[in-house]
């Protein structure tokens, strides 16, 4: 037998090995079919992309370990933080319609439901004055976990509070996208470490798994500090999401200050990050638990949970708790999303409400920093528009929040995107707050952002050039692969 049919048969037996693997492992028929006709009509390169991007690896190896982490940190946590659900989830705040969301919260995602005050932040501007100020008054510890820190005038700010604090003695521990945050390896990240800060990268990116890992990215952006404030929501440390800085582009973005039991549902997934990403493991103490003693009053009270999202865990729970939010929306549903490439059932969800009566807006970027992402989004415009749903166009600048608000009772502000990637790919979290005290916020600070919008006409949407429809539809084909 020659060397070239030796050859062939070992490329065909890889081959079919690959094309079951895609069989098998890809969530979607619609990704499904994009990979094996990747591979059957792109010899070699087709094959090598799917296993450098497109192998889910949510039951794999560094999951595992970390799905441990989770198991380990949550049964600790139970031993040390009562859970009122059962008696809070009947409470007149949430309505009867959106019971069923906190019982499904509560009992996929082991989702405490407690009494919080909250702060709305919008933009830098608000967020990090708000941030430093925290930072500075921490008096025992500081956990972080952020998607993107960059070494500019914001970075270094957080860097030197940080810096100080450690010097008086706080322990303090951060994790960050080792992707997204490498322009602060060599510079803020080495300047903490000499401080005795703890800072590590959530998954540490080697070349012969750079591919893999770069696949699985950590997007949250969390602060706890002494276990009685929490930060979440969409601002990364960064100059641009801060518009009292030069930044040449308006940057339009919503965070969430919190005290409350619900801080300790956040320290729980940061500690299974934590412990995941290091060796030095940390499960639920006296000592990470709030001590008491604050005197800082926030503008607004609700009974909230946290949802998290992440490769590790056994559903995508991000689009689950998207999905249910959208089907039980009776009157009013308002979505704030900088990158939209909805799965199927989003989509439909949407459709579904907006033909039932619902008043469903969507407010997406007119110009997005993803020309792919943008492109993809504007394909489902057509179906959507058909439906009844309202799609309004930021035009101020780039609009990067990610925000729900439904029924005026209901609201979401967290880290994920409404794309394939965040329900399934990456590190994602969300906080959702129940009761029309900041709903209402929530709903006042839409419509503030309509002003600064264009809605798009149905007609004028159908009447667009082939060309363009054609572009939206490759993109979004293309988008399968992401």
């Amino acid at each position: 037998m020659s060397i070239e049919i030796i050859l062939i048969l070992c490329y065909l037996a890889i081959l079919v090995f690959t094309m079951v693997r895609i069989l098998l492992d890809t969530a979607t028929s619609s990704k499904s079919l994009a990979y094996v006709l990747l591979v059957l009509t792109v010899p070699v390169l087709g094959i090598i992309f799917y296993f450098s991007f497109g192998v889910n690896y949510r039951h794999r190896s560094y999951h595992l370990e970390a799905n441990s982490a989770h198991i380990e940190v949550t049964k600790s946590y139970k031993e040390r933080i009562s859970d009122a659900t059962k008696q809070l989830h009947t409470h007149s705040e949430i309505p009867r319609h959106y019971r069923s969301l906190v019982s499904f919260h509560h009992q996929t995602m082991d989702a405490f439901l407690s009494e919080n005050s909250f702060q709305l932040l919008i933009n830098g501007e608000d967020k990090f004055p708000n941030v430093l100020k925290t930072l500075f008054g921490a008096r025992r510890f500081i956990h972080m976990e952020y998607y993107a820190w960059e070494n500019d005038v914001r970075g270094n700010q957080i860097k030197e509070v940080l810096i100080q604090k450690a010097k008086e003695g706080l322990k303090i521990r951060i994790l960050y996208d080792d992707y997204a945050s490498m322009g602060i390896r060599k510079n803020i990240v080495k300047e903490l470490q000499e401080a005795g800060v703890e800072i590590y990268p959530k998954i540490k990116l080697k070349l012969r798994q750079f591919a893999n890992r770069l696949n699985h990215r950590d997007h949250r952006k969390v602060i706890i500090v002494d276990g009685e404030f929490g930060f979440i929501g969409g601002i990364n440390i960064s100059d641009r999401y801060d518009n009292t800085i030069d930044t040449k582009l308006y940057w339009r973005d919503t965070h969430l200050k919190f005290t409350g039991p619900l801080v300790h549902d956040l320290q729980r997934h940061f500690l299974a990050s934590w412990n995941a990403a290091q060796p030095n493991k940390l499960l639920f103490s006296d000592a990470l638990i709030a001590s008491g003693g604050s005197s800082e009053s926030l503008p607004f009270s609700g009974l909230s949970q946290i949802v998290p999202g992440g490769p590790y865990y056994s559903f995508s729970n991000i689009m689950l708790s998207y999905l249910k939010i959208f089907n039980l929306a009776r009157k009013t549903l308002y979505i704030t999303n900088p990158y939209f490439i909805p799965s199927s059932s989003i989509l439909n969800a949407l459709k579904q409400a907006a033909m039932s009566g619902v008043d469903v807006r969507l407010l997406l970027p007119d110009t997005s920093d993803s020309w792919l992402v943008g492109a993809a989004s504007r394909f489902y415009f057509e179906e959507l528009l058909d439906a009844g749903v309202r799609i309004f166009l930021y035009t101020k600048g780039f609009v990067h929040a990610k925000t729900v608000v439904a029924d005026s009772s209901v609201s979401v502000i967290g880290t994920a995107n409404m794309d394939i990637r965040s329900f399934d790919l990456n590190f994602e979290i969300m906080s959702v707050v129940y009761g029309d005290c900041l709903g209402k916020k929530m709903e006042a600070v839409f419509f503030e952002d309509l002003k600064l919008s264009e809605e798009i006409d149905a007609n004028f949407w159908k009447q667009q050039p082939i060309y363009r429809k054609l572009t939206y539809a490759t993109a979004r084909l293309v988008s399968a692969f992401l």
